[in-house]
């Protein structure tokens, strides 16, 4: 009995969660309510409280849930060789930036989250919620700027290493806006695939291709 009483309890938990998804796409996060949360569920107000304390704590499950692009974003999966040449650690760059909008591109319920979460920019990085999203951001940021600092001492020429905070900020504002660009209309271009060209370019300048 005490196993089917936590199934039901983890069942409606995820009922909230999906109904918040549809709210907060619906309403905006800003505009929505734990009572429109609830009626979109078929719960009672109550039910939604006694699982989650309010709207941010119902958007941080659901980034527990469900990683944005950024998160998925992981270093090189090898050190790059001294001897490297520039356009092999171009394309080691490239698949390593493109990996957010592949998972993006493929992952409907990203989608979703990432559309809610674009919602928050005017939020700031004081809100509980702006500061996990800037640390998702700084976590990004640093994985770029290590991928790039290597890439620059393995073999030049190469972005200075004076430059390479400027150039992996360039890398991630072209990765991110792309995605956020694409979000507004999937249809009118494939995300990986322009990101992929575009992330080149800009290494192709950066590494002097």
């Amino acid at each position: 009995m005490a196993r089917r009483t936590q199934e039901q309890a983890q069942a409606t938990r995820q009922c909230i969660l999906d109904a918040a998804v549809q709210v907060f796409l619906d309403r905006g996060f800003q505009r929505s309510s734990m009572q429109h949360v609830a009626d979109r569920a078929g719960v009672t107000r109550g039910a939604v409280y006694w699982h989650f304390r309010d709207q941010a704590d119902l958007l941080e499950a659901l980034l527990d849930q469900t990683p944005l692009p950024w998160q998925v974003l992981t270093p090189l999966p090898e050190p790059l060789a001294d001897d490297a040449p520039a356009a092999w650690r171009r394309d080691a760059l490239t698949q390593m930036a493109v990996v957010p909008l592949h998972w993006l591109e493929g992952s409907e319920p990203a989608q979703r989250v990432l559309r809610i979460v674009a919602q928050l920019d005017a939020l700031g990085s004081s809100t509980r919620l702006g500061v996990r999203l800037a640390g998702i951001r700084h976590a990004a940021l640093q994985r770029l700027q290590i991928a790039l600092r290597q890439a620059a001492a393995s073999h030049p020429p190469g972005p200075r290493a004076a430059d390479v905070p400027g150039a992996a900020l360039g890398v991630f504002a072209v990765v991110d806006g792309l995605m956020h660009q694409w979000l507004k209309q999937p249809s009118a271009f494939g995300l990986t695939a322009v990101g992929t060209l575009a992330v080149q370019s800009l290494l192709d300048g950066l590494l002097e291709l």
